[in-house]
């Protein structure tokens, strides 16, 4: 009796016993990619990752049985922790592609994984990638997945849009390479002067560039009727859908001002805003001396002239006659 009696209490603390060490092996995996952060690959060593963890030197070889093993780990945990929390939600939403990629930019610039500490770790593998295998396969790993579930989602778009001209490798190497770019920005940057909002609307930018109507734009909401209209502001009808359905009656949209984006998404010569609007394709092209002007055209392209522009507190409006 006495021996049944001691089992149950055995098998009881041993889960607390594998809780305990799996925290304690994570905090070693944190403590290093911090170490990472700081130092890089090369001059990271056991003695500042436990330095940093709190933790005695000996322990890190009860869980790893050498730093580049400590290392491969730390890097498989991003790894991991990308595909929890980005690929596998988006892809979770592959039916609805338009939410899906929003929310795959919404995940990518999410501040608990695209922090200044993670993103320059991986940038500092990637750099050593070349001479350690296990550091190739996991990063490549990644970017095969990544790329593999934008390009689906971009050729889903192209099918449910019938613009079968659209090249799908191009435009999700386009979003890739974006989204990277922004990725690099805050590897160098701290987070106090991280502007995530603004990062977003760059990426959200560049896919409405080639999917016109389809993705929301900051700003873009409707004044409120009880309220009066800001300085500025245009008065009058107010058209906020960027994303007129060509069914729309021509005639509710002459006449009416519409809003396009904001100015930040064209901050240099030669950037542009694209939009369908009553069957008509419409640019707010900023020139080479800083202004901004709105252009129309045809569903043949012929130009037909310019549109009334007006800039209200950063929001672009135009207005067809």
């Amino acid at each position: 009796m006495t021996a049944h009696k001691k089992k149950p209490k055995a098998s009881a603390n041993a889960p607390r016993v594998r809780s305990g060490r799996s925290r304690q092996r994570q905090r070693l995996i944190d403590a290093c990619i911090a170490a990472l952060h700081l130092h890089g690959p090369s001059r990271t060593t056991v003695e500042k990752v436990v330095a940093i963890a709190k933790m005695s030197p000996g322990i890190v070889r009860f869980y790893f049985d050498s730093k580049a093993a400590m290392l491969v780990a730390s890097l498989q945990f991003l790894a991991a922790e990308f595909e929890e929390r980005v690929l596998a939600p988006v892809a979770a939403r592959k039916s609805n592609p338009v939410a899906a990629l929003e929310l795959l930019v919404d995940l990518y610039l999410d501040p608990g994984l695209a922090s200044p500490r993670k993103v320059s770790v991986w940038y500092a593998f990637w750099g050593e990638a070349s001479s350690r295998q296990e550091y190739y396969d996991i990063c490549g790993q990644k970017d095969a997945s990544s790329a593999a579930l934008v390009r689906e989602l971009i050729e889903a778009l192209i099918v449910e849009t019938s613009q079968r001209h659209l090249d799908a490798d191009g435009i999700a190497l386009g979003l890739i390479g974006v989204l990277e770019i922004l990725w690099q920005d805050i590897a160098f940057q701290t987070e106090r002067d991280i502007d995530r909002p603004a990062a977003r609307r760059r990426a959200m930018a560049y896919l409405r560039s080639i999917f016109p109507g389809l993705f929301d734009a900051p700003g873009a909401l409707p004044p409120r009727a009880s309220k009066p209209a800001a300085a500025g502001v245009p008065a009058g009808r107010v058209t906020p859908d960027l994303g007129v359905a060509p069914s729309q009656p021509d005639s509710l949209l002459r006449g009416a001002w519409t809003i396009m984006g904001h100015e930040s998404q064209i901050p240099r010569a030669g950037d542009f805003l694209a939009r369908d609007i009553g069957g008509e394709r419409v640019l707010v092209v900023r020139g080479d001396l800083g202004s901004v002007h709105g252009l129309r055209h045809d569903a043949n392209g012929v130009s037909l002239g310019t549109l009334d522009m007006l800039s209200a507190d950063g929001l672009l409006f135009v207005r067809r006659p």
